[in-house]
């Protein structure tokens, strides 16, 4: 049966992988309603959801589904025009490949040297991420890379997977210095390609919110350090 409601994305602003999802729905030409979710401070109905309290979450009608990868395959699915996925088996192998390569890898590298608040691991924080952005100019050498998104003419679901912490990277250069280096040519030009996109425009939040959103947080990591807390901040940590 056809739902009768648009899709409910929860979501919280400086969660990349819900902005994942919001690219999906803006690619797909479909409108959606948000509610903005507290990572601090999860409502404890939030909490009851079958995501168990994370974001994102995917309300529609009955329907329930978490995880963003998820989400964004169900989209592609569900509105098959314009595709988000190759078509060719080969390469939507490859899609899946990348985005499972990007969750373990550069994502997380990424998160954990933004949060970190201990000055002593400043340093290999900082060498990991540069290690998996050098990893990244690699991988795309070996696709042939040289401009433009990860395979095609317009945003792909891979493309939809990075954009969001390309744009979050201004929590690195504002508070860090931190940018992509130079030499990696490729990597800045697919992330120029990317934060450029229409939809990931369309659907990003204001860089001012997003520092605020950030130094907020670090002041709870600050304290939860002073007290002897670990608190991890992203897979692997």
């Amino acid at each position: 049966m056809e739902a009768t409601t648009r899709p409910t994305l929860y979501r919280a602003i400086t969660c990349n992988f819900c902005h994942r999802s919001e690219i999906a729905f803006a690619a797909k030409g479909i409108e959606i309603d948000t509610v903005d979710i507290d990572l601090v401070n999860r409502p404890d109905w939030y909490m009851t959801k079958s995501s168990g309290g994370s974001v994102p979450l995917l309300e529609w009608d009955d329907l329930e589904i978490h995880q963003s990868h998820v989400i964004n395959e169900w989209i592609d699915e569900r509105w098959p025009d314009p595709p988000l996925f190759p078509t060719d088996p080969d390469e939507r192998a490859a899609t899946r490949l990348w985005i499972e390569w990007w969750n373990d890898g550069p994502c997380p590298a990424y998160e954990r040297r933004l949060m970190n608040v201990r000055p002593e691991r400043d340093d290999a924080l900082t060498e990991a991420l540069v290690d998996h952005l050098t990893e990244m100019e690699r991988r795309l050498e070996a696709r042939g890379y040289t401009d433009g998104y990860w395979h095609g003419e317009s945003i792909g679901v891979v493309d939809a997977t990075a954009a969001p912490m390309w744009v979050r990277f201004c929590g690195l250069r504002h508070f860090y210095g931190i940018d992509v280096p130079e030499h990696l040519g490729r990597v800045r030009a697919w992330r120029d390609t990317l934060v450029a996109d229409p939809h990931v425009v369309a659907t990003s939040p204001d860089e001012g919110e997003l520092i605020a959103a950030y130094e907020g947080y670090l002041k709870v990591l600050g304290r939860a350090a002073e007290a002897g807390t670990e608190v991890p901040v992203a897979k692997g940590d």
